[in-house]
C-alpha cells in the first residue's frame, strides 16, 4: 500500500477534483485505488493506492497524477500495515 499526498494548486482545486474522479480503479499496470480523499493541512489531497512494484507505484505517480492540472507537489510513502481496526 502506497500513501500519495498532493498539494494542488488553490485556483485548480476543481480541475484536479475532476480528473481525479474520472481515474478507474486500476489506472494504470500494477496498480489498485483505494481511497482519495481532501484533506487540511500543508497537504491538499491523499490518494491511498496497491502496487504490485514500486515501478508501477512511480509509473502511476509520475504518468497518472503529476499530469493533472493543478497538480503542484507529490509525496509517495510506502506504507506497511500494524493493525486493521475495521474490515470492510
Amino acid at each position: 500500500m502506497y500513501l500519495l499526498l498532493v498539494k494542488i494548486n488553490p485556483g485548480q482545486t476543481g480541475d484536479f477534483v475532476r480528473e481525479l474522479k474520472r481515474l478507474p480503479d486500476k489506472p494504470s499496470t500494477g496498480v489498485t485505488l483505494h481511497y482519495t480523499y481532501n484533506i487540511f493541512g500543508a497537504w491538499d489531497c491523499c490518494i491511498w493506492f496497491e502496487a504490485d512494484t514500486h515501478d508501477n507505484a512511480m509509473n502511476f505517480v509520475q504518468n497518472k497524477i503529476r499530469p493533472i492540472p493543478g497538480v503542484v507537489e507529490t509525496y509517495t510513502m510506502p506504507t506497511t500495515p500494524v493493525k486493521e481496526y475495521k474490515s470492510w
